[in-house]
């Protein structure tokens, strides 16, 4: 991984993250629609075998439509739900590498690199709000600078294989 990766990721973590909460979510949704059909089906298997017989043809057209239309949407669900978790698992991947990369630093450290890679902070701010907070103190923006490409270089050097 090149240190402009790092760094895109880094800047990219909060929508990454956001982005693997609302897959999840929409995967539980999909989970919930499937199991509804499933449901259905079952209910409407088990009440209507002899309900509304009037004539063979008709009958069979309407189980028949329903089976259809149960199995395509079943079908078109899953492979949504696929494709959802080919994206969760991909996003999962990039959140975990950077939340490993920033675990390898000390805390006050990976305070500093969240506040300018992911919060966006300049050097000046960091100096004098987000150091103050954590140190009790405030530092120039030149030592700041060299602070965050310390910690860059430090999670850089980790061999870690990036899904």
């Amino acid at each position: 991984m090149t240190k402009d990766q790092l760094i895109l990721l880094l800047k990219k973590y909060k929508e990454n993250k956001s982005k693997l909460r609302l897959k999840l979510r929409e995967k539980e949704k999909k989970l919930r629609q499937l199991e509804a059909i499933k449901e259905a089906e079952l209910k409407s298997g088990d009440n209507d075998v002899n309900s509304g017989i009037r004539s063979k043809n008709s009958v069979s057209d309407k189980v028949g439509n329903f089976a259809s239309d149960t199995i395509d949407r079943e079908n078109d669900l899953k492979l949504e739900i696929e494709s959802l978790q080919k994206e969760i698992d991909e996003l999962s991947g990039v959140v975990e590498e950077i939340d490993i990369r920033l675990d390898s630093l000390k805390y006050k450290e990976k305070q500093i690199l969240i506040a300018y890679y992911i919060d966006g902070c300049t050097y000046e701010d960091i100096g004098n709000r987000v150091y103050l907070e954590l140190f009790h103190q405030t530092r120039s923006t030149r030592h700041i600078q060299r602070l965050v490409e310390r910690c860059t270089d430090q999670i850089l050097k980790l061999r870690l294989k990036m899904s």
